[in-house]
């Protein structure tokens, strides 16, 4: 026996006296220990995702930095159609010399461009 603390000295102790863990929990313990790794790397992909997702967004949600815009279209020109995405607006204006296309930016409601469709001769 040992002085200092009162426990067998290891060559005390026989290959008999050590107990064989119990098999229904070293699986209880496996077991375990595979589904806090599942947590772990789904964690760990939820945030990266999550990351990934807000770095890539345009620039979040649309705000009411304006009240009224005001687009000047050319005289005699009708709609035809819009076409309305997250990050720009189509109109399809039709006039004498033939189709235009005006761009607006959703956010700040301004016109960003303009094309004029012209028919191949």
């Amino acid at each position: 026996m040992s002085q200092d603390t009162g426990n067998p000295g290891v060559t005390e102790t026989s290959s008999e006296d050590i107990a064989a863990p119990n098999p229904r929990y070293v699986r209880i313990l496996l077991i375990t220990v595979i589904l806090l790794g599942f947590l772990l790397v789904g964690g760990a992909a939820v945030v990266i995702s999550t990351v990934i997702a807000r770095l890539s967004a345009p620039e979040g949600p649309m705000a009411r930095d304006f009240e009224l815009s005001e687009i000047v279209i050319p005289a005699g020109a009708r709609l035809v159609e819009v076409e309305n995405g997250a990050t720009r607006i189509v109109l399809h204006l039709e006039d004498k010399g033939g189709p235009i296309l005006v761009l607006l930016d959703p956010r700040k409601g301004k016109e960003t461009g303009r094309v004029r469709l012209i028919e191949e001769k």
